[in-house]
């Protein structure tokens, strides 16, 4: 008999920020509300970088490839204009972005600009997709700080059987200081993170050389069909 488990934020340190979120299920599209809570002052886009599928480690920003293909670079952008050249010496290879989490460079540099602005209070980290191949009814939620995101991780591997040649964790999907000042959310569905946050935040973000973003709204769409302006 298959053994089915029951899925809930209640009760959890989660509660508050799932309560926050608009209802999913719009026929237009998914949006941002439904990743990040209302409220905050900003809201970005942060996108996970581009790497060759080569095997070379090449890496592109989202801006890069979009000058690669000769198109617009924006808010609402899809990565599969830019999965892949037409022509040139790189036809043959595939861009392929990280779904459900940043890379490696662009999550240091989010947890560098955060802490700018959060200092060592305790940060939590919630693991959504580990805690499901687990078999917990809710999300890993560990608290720590900033600097000591990579050592979570690594911990929530090795909790869940993960690692050292038995595959890599995904996550956190969503992290917050003990204050709720800002919220870093990454759907498993997607290849960017969303970020609700200060103005002072964001700029820093914005500002840093390691992590690409845009501005965007509650109301900006997130969904893989969102992007009118490259669907030609």
């Amino acid at each position: 008999m298959t053994e089915t488990h029951t899925w809930s934020y209640d009760g959890t340190e989660l509660a508050w920020l799932q309560a926050g979120l608009e209802q999913t299920g719009r026929s237009e599209g998914h949006v941002v509300g439904e990743l990040v809570p209302g409220g905050f002052d900003a809201y970005l886009r942060v996108f996970h970088r581009f790497e060759a599928s080569d095997g070379s480690g090449r890496t592109r920003s989202w801006r890069e490839r979009a000058g690669d293909a000769g198109r617009p670079f924006h808010a609402e952008m899809s990565h599969w204009p830019l999965v892949q050249d037409e022509s040139g010496p790189d036809a043959d290879v595939r861009w392929l972005a990280d779904s459900g989490q940043p890379d490696v460079v662009t999550r240091r540099a989010l947890a560098r600009c955060l802490a700018r602005v959060t200092g060592d209070q305790p940060v939590l980290f919630a693991y959504d997709l580990a805690a499901a191949l687990w078999g917990e009814p809710g999300p890993l939620v560990r608290r720590s700080t900033l600097a000591e995101l990579d050592s979570s991780r690594r911990c929530v591997a090795a909790e869940v059987g993960l690692g050292a040649g038995r595959g890599e964790i995904t996550g956190p999907e969503f992290w917050w200081p003990e204050d709720r000042s800002w919220v870093v959310t990454s759907d498993h569905d997607l290849v960017s993170t969303y970020v609700g946050c200060s103005a002072e935040a964001a700029a820093l973000i914005l500002a840093d050389h390691e992590a690409e973003a845009l501005p965007v709204t509650p109301r900006t769409r997130v969904d893989f069909h969102a992007d009118d302006v490259n669907s030609g």
